[in-house]
């Protein structure tokens, strides 16, 4: 089992590339940081509560054409001034440095390149050892390894063939179950080109955040292994390599985690399911257009996702409180929930205040994979897999009896569900529905609007009659 290429199919191009040092950095302002850290100055999260995991591809030959199997090209480079007092930890026995793993390093935790420059702590894998012995265990009676590290960066894809199902298996048991149960956010990257398919690893996982390019070339469509017909993306980054904006989402899922870590009642805020809808809920479309869509049974575009990465509006998400569903209460137009499904439905109801409407209501539901050991401990292996059907509805209200269904989404295969109103809700009282089939089923629903004051019709109405009047008089004076 081997993976080597980090740009699959495209891997000359990719090192040529590599040998340019990050100096992008008005990608921050296209995401939403540099607005954040405006508004935030010196409270702005900045990762240094989370620790993180890096894994890489390798090269097969250095640059004079030798042969690397004994020395697997794979390291950051702990001298770059961008990593001065980050600690790089190389799990892989033998590694070199490598100009790819540097760049990705830059834009995951770099000190002034990253918008998450407070990670200090890292541990470096090779792919090949990563999904061996060194981690995941694949083709062994081992489970994962737990290693504390809540946020995981792949820049690479391929294939390992027969292999690949229990790989993705492990991946989603890992991202549900290490850490105690609190899991883990795995950020990994489609391979660039428009016209290639997705590749079988890791973009097929139900349960990591699938990343691509704002300029859509990169693979795109439907997933086609261990579960076909899922939409990937899940989030775009306005950077020229899927490389490279996979570690923005990476250092982005860090922020959230580290505002969780440091604020008792968004302790909820870390799990997987919460990271990866509180970052796709605040994603924005104005980039896209008319390009941007989705229908009720395909929850996100084929080739944005949910939008581009906003950090800015996925913060205030993240601020607004972790609420819950109720049969005779309130949520605001902004919020999170991570909670455990004890009935069929869970009703969210919120109100649009008189004078107002709420524009661009974005609400995404999210769900993990459940993956189960099938072998009696303490061996590990066989492993199956399930996936509850959850749907989310929107409706208007009265009261608290829903009326009118305005949308809904309903995919059977994807484990997301998004809603997106790009025309304004009216003043009065709606509720975010989430249905399942499946009692007991963690979920989170992250949900984004912006409340707008509008005019009141008598107010307008007599601005008009004043406006008139004044300009009539104005033309008899002058006149």
């Amino acid at each position: 089992m081997r993976i080597s290429s980090t740009h699959a199919g495209s891997l000359a191009v990719g090192i040529a590339l590599l040998l340019v040092p990050v100096t992008d950095a008005g990608y921050a302002d296209d995401v939403g940081y540099t607005q954040l850290k405006a508004e935030l100055g010196a409270a702005t999260p900045s990762g240094s509560s989370v620790s993180v995991t890096q894994v890489e591809g390798r090269n097969d030959v250095d640059a004079q054409g030798n042969p690397l199997d004994a020395f697997p090209n794979y390291l950051p480079d702990a001298a770059n001034a961008q990593f001065a007092g980050k600690t790089i930890n190389a799990r892989t026995p033998g590694g070199q440095v490598s100009s790819h793993a540097t760049a990705v390093g830059q834009y995951f935790y770099g000190s002034t390149s990253s918008i998450a420059p407070g990670i200090t702590t890292i541990d470096a894998f090779e792919v090949n050892d990563w999904l061996g012995s060194g981690w995941l265990r694949t083709g062994s009676t081992s489970a994962p390894v737990s290693d504390g590290r809540k946020v995981q960066n792949h820049s690479w894809v391929g294939s390992a063939g027969a292999s690949d199902p229990e790989i993705l298996r492990r991946l989603d048991y890992a991202i549900n179950n290490n850490n105690g149960g609190s899991g883990f956010t795995a950020v990994v990257g489609l391979n660039n080109g428009s016209g290639n398919a997705h590749p079988p690893l890791l973009s097929n996982a139900y349960n990591a955040i699938a990343v691509g390019r704002s300029d859509g070339n990169h693979s795109r469509g439907t997933t086609t292994a261990d579960g076909a017909g899922r939409v990937k993306p899940d989030l775009v980054v306005p950077l020229g390599a899927t490389s490279w904006a996979t570690p923005v989402v990476g250092a982005a899922a860090a922020l959230v985690i580290d505002k969780s870590n440091t604020t008792p009642a968004l302790a909820n805020a870390s799990r997987p399911q919460a990271v990866k809808a509180i970052l796709m809920a605040g994603a924005t479309k104005a980039e896209f257009g008319a390009a941007w869509d989705r229908t009720p049974t395909r929850p996100l575009d084929e080739v944005f996702g949910a939008g581009e990465l906003n950090v800015y509006r996925s913060y205030h998400v993240l601020t607004a409180g972790e609420q819950a569903a109720g049969s005779a209460s309130l949520v605001s137009t902004t919020g999170w929930d991570f909670a455990t499904a004890a009935s069929t439905t869970q009703t969210y109801y919120f109100d649009v205040p008189a004078m107002h409407e709420l524009t661009e209501l974005s609400t995404i539901l999210t769900w993990n994979r459940v993956v189960q050991d099938g072998v009696a401990g303490p061996s590990f292996g066989n492993l199956t897999s399930s996936l509850a059907n959850l749907d989310l509805q929107l409706y208007t209200v009265d009261g608290f009896s829903l009326g009118t269904l305005l949308d809904q989404s309903i995919s059977a295969v994807d484990n997301v569900e998004h809603i997106y109103r790009p025309t304004a809700l009216t003043a009065g009282r709606y509720a975010m529905q989430v249905t399942t089939d499946t009692l007991n089923t963690n979920y989170a629903l992250a949900w984004h609007g912006s409340l707008t004051a509008v005019p009141e019709p008598g107010a307008a109405a007599v601005v008009a009659m004043m406006t008139g009047w004044m300009l009539a008089r104005r033309r008899r004076v002058c006149g």
